[in-house]
């Protein structure tokens, strides 16, 4: 069963249930006001809120923000694809690809959370008449990759100290969208981040970006500045320690570091996408995974597997 849902000619949303994890799938179209809300930005949640209730949703909308482990990498194939790897672990997630047709903006397609967007299990049953709490799904995409190979992941980093700078703020999980949107390279990125601050709900981020042309960063906030990590090897690992100035990686999530760089250091920064799809689910936090995913930014491609359904591998092209 496909849910559709128009508002006002301008928004077009088309869901779809691909398998009873439950996993979803949506096409998005239309203007959700990206544009507005970067001029106007948000300097709480409840600001952010109420933009999506009066430019998108009319009614009430509550965020469930979850805090997120997670790992991430860069590497190359055999063919000298590059490969963009990442897991999501939280305590709970109802994923969701989506897919934005937005002629301003660049093509993307990312995976969400929507249990943070106040999804259940039961939600989609009742969609037909409560689809408004889709149309705001744009905003917050956890990972993602774009027409020009562009791809980005956000993972929790406690120890982060956002930039209160006079410029506009924006909510911190709204930045993979933004980069998405508007960046073809990691340089492109990096200057676009540069231009807003940020606050956070649970705890603050930080970024990996990577590109098809094989740069990567680690875009990271130490004591209100913004601080960039970019790789010296063929490959880039992070999980939820900063790793600015950060030589030993100390830190939540250092195992999980070392195991991952450990493999990759020993294959030089070469892997399959299987076997990057494999290092991931080797890697996860145990009871918090939710999925693990390999874009080939080269190919514009996508490997995704879900926890309960490890069998599974969806395959996508952009």
């Amino acid at each position: 069963m496909k849910v559709v849902y128009s508002m006002d000619k301008s928004i077009r949303v088309e869901i779809e249930k691909v398998s009873d994890r439950p996993y979803f799938s949506m096409q998005y179209y239309g203007d959700y006001c990206i544009e507005k809300y970067l001029e106007e930005g948000a300097s709480k949640i409840e600001d952010f809120c109420n933009f999506v209730d009066k430019n998108l949703v009319n009614k009430k909308m509550n965020l469930n923000n979850k805090e997120q482990g997670c790992a991430a990498f860069t590497a190359r194939n055999l063919e000298g694809n590059i490969l963009f790897g990442r897991n999501m672990d939280c305590e709970c997630a109802i994923p969701m690809r989506i897919q934005i047709n937005d002629n301003n903006n660049y093509k993307s397609l990312a995976f969400l959370n929507m249990a943070e967007l106040d999804w259940d299990e039961n939600t989609y049953d009742t969609l037909e008449t409560d689809v408004k709490l889709t149309v705001a799904s744009p905003y917050s995409p956890k990972d993602g990759i774009n027409e020009h190979g562009l791809a980005v992941a956000c993972l929790t980093d406690a120890k982060a100290k956002y930039p209160q700078h006079n410029k506009v703020t924006l909510f911190d999980e709204t930045l993979p969208r933004l980069i998405l949107n508007k960046s073809k390279t990691v340089d492109e990125a990096i200057q676009l981040v540069d231009k807003y601050n940020l606050f956070y709900i649970i705890a603050p981020l930080h970024f990996l970006v990577a590109d098809s042309k094989g740069d990567s960063a680690v875009i990271e906030f130490e004591d209100g500045k913004m601080a960039i990590t970019k790789k010296n090897k063929n490959y880039q690992v992070v999980t939820n320690f900063t790793l600015y100035n950060n030589p030993n990686h100390e830190g939540f999530g250092k195992d999980r570091y070392e195991n991952i760089e450990s493999e990759l250091e020993k294959r030089q920064g070469i892997i399959s996408e299987n076997d990057a799809l494999e290092l991931l689910k080797k890697n996860v936090i145990p009871g918090d995974e939710q999925w693990s995913v390999v874009y080939n930014l080269t190919k514009r491609s996508v490997l995704i597997t879900f926890s309960g359904e490890y069998n599974n591998v969806y395959r996508y092209e952009l």
